[in-house]
């Protein structure tokens, strides 16, 4: 009969400790995902109430995701431009002002919260909301075509033209071509 030494298991805790931690962290992504897939479904099945509620579960699972953020601020947004609640507009402010700090070197959560405003002719306060997108992304000729568009409904021609030129220079656009002229 052989025998065999018994292995002190406890001996293996403070080596599988550390693994903890990142297995915990792959599963919340994991869920997360998993949550953000269900939305888009359910948005495509224009059962958008759901859809929202799966972003804020989203949300919740990765509070630091600034995509998570983003894509919960876009169906707040969505809903906010047909059933015109203050607590949509809330919610939609919030998650892209989360998304801003989350990631502040990102500008689409600018120029998306900005397209929010302007959807709604709240030109001057779209045109506040998309300037740091320029800062940010000087370069990006949707953003100047968007800058343009709403100095153009301000009223205000000479920085409208301006601004066509601009997008003009980066990115030839029919728009971008009579509005230059």
């Amino acid at each position: 009969m052989t025998r065999t030494l018994r292995f002190p298991w406890y001996l293996c805790v403070p080596l599988l400790l550390p693994l903890a931690f990142p297995i915990r962290g792959a599963v919340t992504d994991l869920r997360a995902w998993q949550l953000s897939r269900q939305a888009e479904t359910r948005q495509n099945l224009a059962l958008f109430d759901e859809a929202l509620a799966l972003r804020r579960q989203a949300v919740l699972a990765r509070p630091g995701d600034a995509r998570a953020q983003l894509a919960l601020a876009e169906r707040a947004r969505g809903l906010w431009y047909f059933r015109d609640t203050e607590t949509l507009r809330r919610e939609a402010d919030v998650a892209f002002g989360r998304a801003t700090e989350l990631s502040p070197h990102w500008p689409v959560p600018h120029y998306e919260h900005a397209r929010m405003y302007a959807f709604k002719a709240q030109h001057a306060r779209a045109l506040s909301l998309l300037a740091p997108a320029l800062d940010l992304d000087p370069n990006n000729a949707g953003y100047w075509l968007e800058r343009a568009r709403l100095l153009g409904a301000l009223g205000r021609a000479t920085e409208a033209r301006a601004a066509y030129g601009r997008c003009l220079g980066l990115k030839w656009s029919r728009e971008c071509e009579r509005g230059a002229r």
